[in-house]
C-alpha cells in the first residue's frame, strides 16, 4: 500500500544440524532520498531476533548489514541480501528443532517503516545423518546429492544452488514442459542429472576446480495459488583434492639442466658460425689468388711484340706470376735476355738474374751472372723485380 510491497516464502523446510534462507524482498515510494534505518528480522513470541543498519551518508549507529553475525540462543543469523536490489534475506545456520516458527521481515527507514504481517513459517525437520560431505578431485567430476521429501500439492518450479560463504547464487535449473528442464546462470558446468519430481536434485559439476572446494545449498522451490513460494532447503559439503604438481626442488633441478642444454647448444652454434666463416675466408682467398695468375689486374696492355708483361707486385704469397713471356713472339736469334731479376738488396744483397729462352729447346732459364746454368731453387717474388725491355745478347740487363 502507498507504494510499499513486501514479497516473503510462505514456507522454508531444512534439516537439523543443516542451515536455511529465509528470503524477503520490499519495494518503498519513489524519493530523492538517500535511504537510512534498519533491517529487522522477528520470531513470533519471541520478538526481535535479528537487526542491522541499512547504510546512509552518515553510518547511522548500528552494525552494517554486510558485516553482522548475531546469535540468538546459540543459532548463527547472517544477513545475505543485497541492498542494492532491496533484498532483505537472512541465513540461519546451525539449525534445531526448536527453530520452528515463524519469521516476520521489517523495515525502519527514513522514509517509514514497513513490515509483513504474514510470516515465514519454518520447519526443522528431523536429520537423517550427517550434513553430505562429497569429495572429488581436481580436473574431474563430481554429484551434489539432493535427496527431498516433495511438497504435495504444489508445483515444482526451480532446483537452485547456493554457496553459503560467501553466499552467492551459483546454477539455476527452470522446469519445462514435457519433464525438461533449461539452464539458467552458471554455464555448462552444472548438470542436473536427479528427477526433481521424484525427490532427486542431484547436480554434476564438471572440470572441478580448488575454488568449488565450499558448502553448498540446494534449494527446491514450490509454487501454488496465488502466489505462495514454498522452499526445501539441504547442505551439501564439497572438499576438491588439488592434483598434486612436481615438488619444487625438481622443478628447479628441471629448470637448471634446461638452461645449461641451451648454453651448450649456442655455445656449438658459435664454434660452427667460427668454423665456416674460416672456410669461407680461406676459399675467397684461393679464388682471388687464382683470378691474379688468371689476369693480373696491375698489367698493362702491350702490343704482340717482343716484350715483357711487367707489373710492380707488392709482397705476397710466392704462388704469384709475375712475368710471362708473350708465346706469339716472332723468332730470335739464338738467346736473348728479357728480364734482369734483382734480389731485394735488404734481404739477399745485391744481385742479378738473367732471364733467357733457349731457342733450340722453346725453354726459358733463370741464369746467374757467374753462371750459364739454371738455378736449382724457386726464386721467391717478394725478393725480385722486372726490367722494362728486352735486350738480346749476353750482358746483364739494367734494371727498370
Amino acid at each position: 500500500a502507498n507504494g510499499w510491497s513486501m514479497t516473503i516464502a510462505d514456507g522454508v523446510r531444512a534439516e537439523e544440524g543443516g542451515s536455511a534462507v529465509l528470503p524477503c524482498s520490499f519495494t518503498h515510494p519513489d524519493t530523492n532520498l538517500t535511504l537510512t534505518g534498519s533491517v529487522i528480522w522477528k520470531k513470533y513470541k519471541k520478538g526481535a531476533i535479528f537487526k542491522c543498519t541499512y547504510p546512509g551518508p552518515d553510518h547511522s549507529q548500528g552494525e552494517l548489514c554486510e558485516n553482522v553475525r548475531q546469535w540468538d540462543g546459540g543459532n548463527r543469523f547472517r544477513f545475505v541480501g543485497n541492498l542494492s536490489n532491496k533484498d532483505l534475506s537472512i541465513m540461519m545456520e546451525g539449525l534445531s528443532r526448536e527453530d520452528d516458527g515463524s519469521y516476520r521481515c521489517r523495515v525502519e527507514l527514513n522514509i517509514g517503516n514497513f513490515g509483513t504481517r504474514r510470516g515465514t513459517h519454518l520447519e526443522v525437520e528431523a536429520a537423517q545423518g550427517n550434513v553430505s560431505v562429497v569429495s572429488g578431485t581436481e580436473g574431474d567430476s563430481v554429484t551434489l546429492p539432493c535427496i527431498f521429501r516433495s511438497w504435495d500439492s504444489h508445483t515444482l518450479t526451480t532446483v537452485t544452488w547456493m554457496r553459503k560463504e560467501p553466499y552467492q547464487h551459483i546454477v539455476t535449473f527452470t522446469a519445462q514442459s514435457q519433464g525438461n528442464w533449461t539452464t539458467g546462470h552458471g554455464g555448462n558446468r552444472y548438470e542436473l542429472i536427479g528427477n526433481p519430481e521424484e525427490g532427486n536434485a542431484s547436480t554434476r559439476i564438471n572440470q572441478l576446480s580448488v575454488r568449488d572446494n565450499h558448502t553448498y545449498l540446494c534449494q527446491v522451490e514450490y509454487r501454488s495459488e496465488p502466489d505462495s513460494q514454498y522452499l526445501i532447503q539441504q547442505v551439501t559439503q564439497l572438499q576438491v583434492i588439488p592434483v598434486k604438481g612436481p615438488e619444487p626442488t625438481i622443478v628447479i633441478y628441471q629448470l637448471i639442466i634446461s638452461l645449461l642444454s641451451l648454453l651448450f647448444i649456442f655455445f656449438i652454434l658459435i664454434i660452427m658460425f667460427i668454423i665456416f666463416r674460416k672456410k669461407r675466408g680461406y676459399t675467397q682467398k684461393i679464388e682471388q689468388t687464382t683470378s691474379l695468375k688468371r689476369n693480373d689486374p696491375g698489367s698493362s696492355s702491350i702490343p704482340e711484340t717482343d716484350q715483357v708483361q711487367q707489373t710492380t707486385i707488392p709482397d705476397q704469397d710466392s704462388s704469384i706470376l709475375y712475368a710471362e713471356i708473350d708465346s706469339n713472339r716472332t723468332a730470335q736469334p739464338d738467346s736473348c735476355t728479357y728480364a734482369s731479376i734483382v734480389f731485394d738488396s735488404n734481404r739477399k744483397g745485391d744481385k742479378s738474374l738473367l732471364v733467357v729462352e733457349s731457342e733450340e729447346s722453346e725453354s726459358v732459364f733463370f741464369l746467374s751472372e757467374s753462371s750459364s746454368s739454371p738455378l736449382p731453387f724457386p726464386l721467391p717474388p717478394s725478393l725480385i723485380s722486372v726490367a722494362h725491355s728486352p735486350k738480346c745478347g749476353t750482358g746483364p740487363v739494367g734494371n727498370g
